[in-house]
């Protein structure tokens, strides 16, 4: 009643009154992200230093995300699952690591020898219905998949220089690498695959325990060590000619979220996926110059390899096609996709 007869003064003697109303106080959220890059890594303070503050930036404070480097949480393998159960809200990891839960995800991951470059791939995401696909995927898992997040290619990593494939043949190395078709390219190519985790790599190669190792992209390669412990790379590699990493929520800690926030978060992923892309291509090259220096070879195989190896993983595709109805969607999606962009 005193405000109400307060305005009604003001406004009988001609007087302009002036209110300040306080703002309600809005929650802050704080979700928990484990990322796929380890600490000290340049895909790691990307993560950290670019997007976690984005978030907090586009948000207003709203949103905020307490960042954990790779495997700080729970190991790689165990993230989806992780988030899934509500061990934390957020992860960015690699497609790779569910394999096994459906064969679906080998392409999410981009197929072996499959999309040459990340504008590729991303087309198929945002063009050619790829995301909605990909998000049908996840959602049988019990996470909500924002987005897949671009990479440069990866490289390979020799113990000793292997300069073509008829090299690779005659050497029958054990490669470090993971379940799914990388795995079949290079059992078919004459190699013996080894599942172990990224941060195994170093220790692998060093001891002999493993020929060849791949992990993600020359400069947190470089940063992890793995100039130390081999003496030649390929690059750019046939086994992940695009870098591609999901970003996925807990399911209830989406839907919980307001649909602005849920905008917000969405669109500062796929700002990060630009800038980690372009920022990490500058930082692969270099890390290029920085393997020459400590007397790495920067070793590349011909056209005609890379077409061989493509004619092998085409049959790991098909194969893979068919192990489940949504991988049999999702490589029916990319191979339409691939033949009318004309890399296959």
């Amino acid at each position: 009643m005193y405000l109400k007869s307060t305005l009604l003064s003001a406004v009988a003697f001609g007087l302009s009154l002036s209110l300040t109303v306080p703002a309600m106080a809005q929650e802050t959220i704080e979700w928990r992200m484990q990322s796929l890059h380890p600490a000290g890594t340049p895909g790691y303070e990307i993560f950290r230093d670019y997007f976690v503050p984005k978030v907090e930036e586009m948000s207003g404070g709203r949103l905020t995300i307490k960042p954990f480097a790779n495997d700080s949480i729970v190991e790689s393998d165990e993230t989806l699952d992780a988030v899934a159960n509500g061990t934390f809200e957020a992860a960015q990891q690699s497609p790779a690591y569910w394999t096994g839960k459906d064969a679906a995800f080998v392409f999410i991951r981009n197929a072996t020898a499959g999309f040459d470059q990340a504008w590729q791939y991303d087309a198929w995401l945002t063009v050619g219905g790829g995301l909605e696909l990909a998000q049908e995927v996840y959602a049988k898992q019990g996470v909500h998949l924002v987005n897949l997040t671009l990479r440069p290619g990866e490289s390979l990593h020799f113990k000793e220089p292997i300069r073509s494939l008829a090299e690779f043949r005659a050497a029958g190395p054990k490669v470090r690498t993971i379940e799914g078709i990388p795995a079949d390219v290079f059992a078919a190519m004459g190699g013996s695959p080894v599942f172990i985790s990224g941060s195994e790599i170093y220790s692998a190669l060093d001891k002999g325990t493993i020929d060849v190792g791949e992990w993600t992209g020359l400069a947190d390669n470089f940063a992890v060590g793995f100039h130390e412990v081999s003496d030649a790379f390929l690059y750019p590699s046939f086994h992940s000619p695009v870098g591609v990493d999901d970003v996925f929520v807990n399911q209830a800690a989406w839907d919980a979220l307001p649909d602005d926030l849920k905008a917000i978060f969405a669109s500062a992923v796929a700002n990060w996926s630009q800038y980690q892309l372009e920022s990490m291509a500058v930082a692969d090259a270099g890390a290029l110059e920085q393997y020459k220096e400590t007397g790495d070879e920067h070793v590349i195989w011909s056209e005609n390899d890379m077409i061989e190896i493509r004619n092998l993983a085409k049959d790991s595709w098909a194969e893979w096609g068919g192990k489940s109805e949504l991988a049999k969607k999702v490589y029916e999606s990319q191979t339409a996709f691939m033949e009318k962009l004309g890399i296959i």
